[in-house]
């Protein structure tokens, strides 16, 4: 059957407020070649109710021929939803012949979670107490930092590694980001992780953007047959490559890679290990971008755990690279269009930080880890 209409989601995944709202939008592409009429409809999978969904404007357009038009959902679930993992994907068919020419739409998904009643604060004793154990508190403090100086080093001396992270099994999981324009964007990029590889060979996609063949683009960040690689590639490679030390294997390691406008740099717990000279940063790609995968699934799973992706539109520095591996940007921080901290420990959504972008994504597979 000939391609009839091309649906394309602006996010796998729809953020609730406080009130269980949402909005999403998603684009219909006329592919027939003359000009229909054509209808929008959304389908509710597995428990979800068709009436917490509403289509945003009339659901019967006109399309004139390779024409285009946006539709608007909104999400909002009832007080007393259950709590859990939703979704729903929309449904586009051609109103004179719905039977034949029609289109099926990606998966969209939410998550309901129960609200949490703030904590009732107690008052503070410890103030009566504080007076007269100063020097007590004062010696501990001391004791304290000798402690945490020795235990702070982390993986490979660079701070706490993480405590929840996804874990990928290296055969079909990741994380679908879908297409967000906001990540849409050319020229410098810095994109971080923490990881913690089993395996070494082979490709193993961290975060990517991509690939596509027409026309040929990529953006990159990745583990290829035993070395640490970031870059981009348009038919050409434009990437830095440093070889993968043997104790990375099993344990977290902190990793940066760094477009500056000259060079491509990769950073090693905070530290720089190679870099190359090169005219191309970040191209412009046409495709999905996923965690743990090639973008939209289908190959170069990861084999490990990954926590703390991050995406900025701009060539951080190793000194601001080593101050937050430590702690989180602050999600308005300038540049940063994705953060991804991969600690809600449940649920089927991996939420975007970043204020600019809200680039949520859908767990396809991974398992929470807390170890």
């Amino acid at each position: 059957m000939p391609r009839s209409f091309a649906i394309t989601a602006s996010t796998p995944s729809v953020q609730l407020n406080g009130s269980g709202q949402g909005e999403f939008t998603f684009t219909v592409s006329n592919g027939l070649g003359r000009p229909v009429r054509a209808r929008a409809v959304l389908e509710p999978e597995g428990p979800l109710q068709r009436g917490w969904l509403t289509l945003v404007g009339e659901p019967e357009r006109e399309f004139a021929p390779d024409g285009t038009q946006t539709f608007t959902v909104k999400v909002s679930t009832p007080p007393g939803a259950p709590e859990g993992s939703y979704s729903f994907h929309p449904v586009v068919v051609d109103v004179a012949n719905p039977d034949e020419e029609f289109a099926i739409g990606p998966s969209v998904g939410f998550q309901v979670q129960r609200a949490v009643a703030p904590a009732k604060k107690k008052f503070p004793l410890w103030i009566a107490l504080l007076a007269a154990g100063v020097l007590l508190i004062t010696v501990g403090a001391i004791t304290a930092g000798v402690l945490l100086r020795k235990d702070d080093s982390g993986a490979g001396g660079s701070g706490p590694a993480p405590t929840v992270a996804l874990s990928f099994n290296g055969q079909n999981a990741y994380v679908d980001l879908g297409e967000p324009p906001a990540l849409d964007f050319t020229g410098n990029v810095t994109i971080e992780a923490w990881i913690r590889p089993r395996t070494t060979g082979g490709f193993h996609n961290i975060l990517a953007h991509g690939y596509s063949l027409t026309p040929p683009g990529e953006l990159l960040f990745r583990i290829l047959a035993g070395n640490y690689q970031v870059g981009s590639w348009n038919g050409m490679s434009h990437v830095v490559t440093a070889p993968i030390p043997p104790e990375d294997v099993g344990e977290w390691v902190h990793l940066a890679g760094v477009y500056d406008g000259a060079k491509w740099r990769l950073y090693r717990n905070g530290k720089e290990i190679a870099s190359n000279p090169d005219p191309v940063g970040v191209l412009p790609v046409k495709g999905p971008w996923a965690i743990g995968a090639r973008g939209g699934g289908s190959e170069r799973f990861f084999d490990g755990d990954i926590a703390e992706v991050r995406l900025w539109k701009v060539a951080r520095t190793p000194e601001q690279i080593q101050e937050d591996m430590r702690k989180d940007p602050k999600d308005d921080a300038p540049g940063l269009v994705g953060s991804w901290p991969l600690n809600e420990g449940r649920g089927t959504i991996a939420g975007d930080r970043s204020e600019q972008s809200q680039a949520h994504g859908v767990l396809r597979g991974p398992t929470w880890n807390t170890r």
